[in-house]
């Protein structure tokens, strides 16, 4: 692809025109001549991902992943009607394909010193977008053939955390306050820049790692809290005599504390167990996935479905896509998931 863009605005345009194509998850490594982009992930550190594995709502980057440390943070967005997760994450740069006088690789909002010059690297918005530059004081300083760059840090110094909902573009520019009239010294951009080496820092502190649930349980006694949801399997909705809906509930447990939420996953009766249990867990994993912040707990069935030998395989096999896409919030019993396991170590 030619005249390439690489500033944050050309990247955000190429995501618009190939925004269908990214949905569909295409791969489209190449259509950014296969440079990585750089984000600030939800936990505080530093990441990288290659043009197709993200799209921006608004100014806010969404990384598409079933990267199982990214899932907890999903955010229900414009793929909700798949078990890609959709997590906000602040755009950090896009690498240049230079490095510094040691080796270093250069990315945009990488701060660094060229000429006697410190400041924050960009592409231009337009104009010549193959070269990178420096940002000055009414114009770019734009990298050549002469002189010795070196990276001294990034701009990411006292990031605020608001910046994964509301994204500010011109958050890195305090590096080009050198050339301004009263502005810092280059040096002291430099040591500023130097806190963020390596990783970005936060206003407030680096965000904490997310607490998850945990993958299943032996007892739903032994982990089942009041703030989680109960789910089970029950029959098709039928009517009594007075036109109330009744229905029959497939567990064989359910926590003896008391509990309030409930969540019941409708079993087809046209088809057979194994369809109709797949079709409703794909349903139910949609569902679940839409409600991150939602804990839902299994009730086991093996009793009430008389579940043994190599029809626990079977149903295990309805559950994949829970594995494969990490749905964390979705609690299984533990036969299920030593099953699926199994699954995953024969490549079935």
């Amino acid at each position: 692809m030619d005249n390439v863009n690489f500033s944050f605005r050309g990247i955000q345009d190429l995501c618009r025109v190939y925004y269908r194509d990214i949905i569909e998850r295409k791969d489209l490594k190449h259509f950014l001549l296969s440079r990585r982009v750089r984000f600030i992930n939800p936990m505080g550190r530093f990441d990288y991902a290659y043009f197709g594995d993200y799209y921006f709502n608004g100014d806010v980057m969404m990384l598409i992943t079933k990267n199982l440390n990214y899932t907890p943070y999903h955010k229900p967005d414009q793929m909700s009607h798949t078990l890609w997760s959709t997590v906000p994450v602040i755009f950090a740069g896009v690498e240049t394909r230079l490095k510094d006088d040691i080796g270093q690789e250069i990315f945009t909002g990488d701060v660094v010193t060229y000429q006697g010059y410190t400041s924050v690297v960009r592409y231009f918005d337009f104009g010549n977008t193959d070269i990178p530059g420096m940002i000055g004081d009414n114009c770019d300083i734009q990298f050549n053939q002469s002189g010795v760059v070196h990276k001294v840090g990034t701009a990411f110094v006292d990031v605020n955390p608001i910046m994964f909902k509301e994204f500010d573009p011109f958050f890195v520019r305090w590096a080009a306050d050198g050339f301004c009239q009263g502005g810092p010294s280059f040096e002291k951009i430099g040591e500023r820049a130097s806190l963020a080496m390596d990783a970005p820092t936060f206003i407030g502190g680096r965000p904490q790692r997310k607490k998850t649930a945990p993958w299943a349980y032996k007892e739903i006694d032994e982990m089942f809290t009041d703030d989680m949801t109960l789910t089970y399997l029950r029959d098709r909705e039928s009517y009594d005599l007075d036109g109330e809906p009744t229905y029959i509930v497939f567990a064989d447990n359910s926590p003896s504390c008391q509990y309030e939420k409930c969540y019941a996953i409708s079993m087809p009766d046209k088809a057979g167990f194994i369809d109709g249990l797949k079709n409703a867990i794909s349903e139910f994993l949609l569902y679940a996935h839409s409600c991150p912040e939602e804990v839902f707990v299994l009730a086991d069935f093996k009793g009430v479905f008389h579940i043994t030998g190599n029809l626990k395989i079977k149903v295990a096999k309805c559950f994949w896509e829970w594995y494969e896409f990490h749905i964390r919030n979705v609690v299984l019993p533990f036969w299920i998931f030593s099953n699926i396991l199994g699954l995953e170590e024969t490549n079935i």
